[in-house]
């Protein structure tokens, strides 16, 4: 029997703005329990009078020993009834993204977390289901830092969350590895494809629809939607996609985001063994390192994306979705107006310095090498308040706002497509403040549709008024993708009418997309070629 370890006790998930995963639990000592049946054994849950959950459920086995660097594989059944009130182990991580998520972790770490109305007397049948991939550049977070309170009370899906294997831990290619017969590589992408399994095998005896599934994700959870829309791995596993941020998983410029051919990772995975003293690149010494011993070494050695294998993910990324060969779902698909403010972000906070001209134009060098001075041209500081804000407008056009509308075009040939940009640059930040503004940053979304989102370490801010009119009509759409050929409100992205629906006060508005991609230089981008 494999013993699975436990961690944390449940957030008090129904109230409004709390924190998933933060401690406390209170509110959940005297709630009843509850229990059902999965294919792996029965498990009891809580209910608090709101939402039903079952959090910290294995859905793999734990990958640790020879099952490190293996495709996930099924967890043993239970005997008894599995206690599925607390968390399980985040995935070991460090704290690579500031504020976002914190260090720590075990290799035992593939848990899912299931969510569920109570109220379901305005709906007949089984409910949709909304499945999300947490962000974190592949290397941090976890699901239990969402707080699915409104997605399932108020849009009345069941939720899941869930971790998936991070880092070199998660995303490894080594020679010795990859010839022992089985797929490899993309460890993590395929911990979150056995999780659709999962919810497959699983979601109707919680009461939720398996031909119903939105997969949803932000940043590197945008860009793991994407690998699942192109991976054949996961088709029939979903119907529905929404890709937040995800749009560097079609870049093909050598930086940060760009898929990975697997040469370029295999030989990274060489380096990290070499680094690690098994200089015979032998797999059982990478296995006798301890998860710790990991992280110490894995930053220069780190594939922050999809690797082309071959098996899991085919061909790259881009030319998948351009060609039509992706899985038949509908797509929603779109960025935050100002998503370069996170990064400028980072390394001001980390050094309590602001970016300086010569920083900028070094930053620029670090990208695009000899194109550099070409992309200087195109964002004079002479255009803008500081380098900061230079460095976050290269940022946001060449890694997120011009992929997605490449992705819009392409994918609305095949399927139906809606394109949206949030742009309440008056959002709450969780991050420490900066010498410039923030705007509608890079995550800054995520707290309009998980209440109190604060990544891992951040600050907690409340949404104000307006702000949640402005969540509730996201939290609306995010859980009705199944009815979006008759939405009224947010007609489809087409070849005709470039139609893209911005979030932003008083109330969303539908934009002409030649002035998104006017006003994001997308046309200066696309003639670079880098996607």
């Amino acid at each position: 029997m494999v013993k699975f370890r436990r961690i944390g006790s449940i957030a008090a998930l129904a109230v409004a703005g709390a924190i998933a995963g933060c401690g406390g639990g209170d509110g959940y000592r005297s709630a009843p329990s509850i229990i059902v049946n999965t294919d792996n054994g029965p498990m009891q849950g809580l209910d608090d009078g709101t939402m039903k959950s079952y959090i910290g459920v294995p859905y793999a086995a734990p990958p640790v020993g020879d099952l490190r660097w293996q495709p996930p594989q099924s967890p043993q059944r239970w005997t008894k009834t599995f206690d599925a009130t607390r968390y399980g182990n985040s995935c070991p991580q460090n704290a690579d993204l500031g504020a976002f998520a914190s260090a720590g972790g075990e290799e035992d770490c593939l848990y899912l977390n299931v969510y569920a109305p109570d109220d379901r007397s305005s709906i007949s049948g089984p409910l949709p289901v909304f499945v999300w991939i947490h962000g974190g550049n592949l290397t941090v977070g976890q699901g239990a830092d969402y707080n699915p309170h409104d997605l399932v009370v108020n849009g009345k899906a069941i939720v899941v969350t869930f971790n998936y294997r991070l880092g070199v831990l998660g995303f490894f290619s080594q020679p010795n590895i990859d010839n022992e017969g089985h797929t490899f590589g993309n460890y993590g992408q395929m911990d979150q494809t056995f999780a659709l399994d999962w919810v497959q095998r699983n979601i109707a005896a919680l009461g939720g629809d398996p031909k119903n599934v939105t997969i949803a994700g932000e940043s590197s959870g945008g860009t793991s939607v994407l690998a699942q829309i192109t991976s054949p791995l996961a088709a029939g596993k979903f119907q529905h996609a929404i890709v937040m941020s995800g749009g560097a998983e079609i870049i093909r410029h050598p930086f940060f985001g760009a898929s990975r051919p697997v040469e370029y990772a295999r030989k990274l995975g060489t380096d990290f063994t070499t680094a690690a003293g098994c200089g015979d690149l032998s797999a059982a010494c990478l296995r006798k390192l301890s998860a710790k011993q990991v992280l110490a070494l894995q930053n220069p050695f780190i594939v922050n994306q999809t690797i082309i294998d071959g098996t899991f993910m085919p061909m790259h990324p881009g030319d998948a979705l351009r060609t039509g060969k992706f899985n038949d779902v509908t797509i929603i698909d779109g960025t935050t107006r100002d998503e370069g403010t996170f990064f400028a972000a980072l390394p001001e906070n980390a050094t309590g310095k602001a970016m300086t001209a010569d920083g900028y134009r070094a930053g620029l060098v670090s990208w695009f090498g000899e194109t550099s001075a070409t992309v200087a041209g195109e964002y004079p500081l002479s255009n803008y308040g500081s380098p900061s804000e230079a460095y976050a407008a290269v940022a946001t056009d060449y890694l997120f706002s011009c992929p997605a509308m490449n992705i819009n075009k392409w994918t609305s040939k095949k399927t139906r497509v809606h394109a949206y940009e949030f742009a309440d640059r008056t959002a709450p930040s969780y991050i420490p403040p900066t010498s410039f503004p923030l705007g509608a940053a890079h995550t800054f979304e995520l707290a309009y549709i998980f209440p109190g989102f604060h990544g891992g370490n951040g600050s907690t801010a409340e949404l104000n008024a307006s702000q949640k009119s402005l969540s509730e009509e996201m939290v609306r759409f995010w859980t009705t993708t199944s009815s979006s050929a008759s939405w009224t409100d947010w007609p489809a992205y087409t070849s005709e009418q470039a139609n893209v629906l911005q979030f932003s006060l008083p109330g969303p508005q539908v934009i002409n997309g030649a002035g998104f991609e006017k006003y994001h230089h997308c046309a200066f981008w696309n003639a670079l070629g880098v996607y």
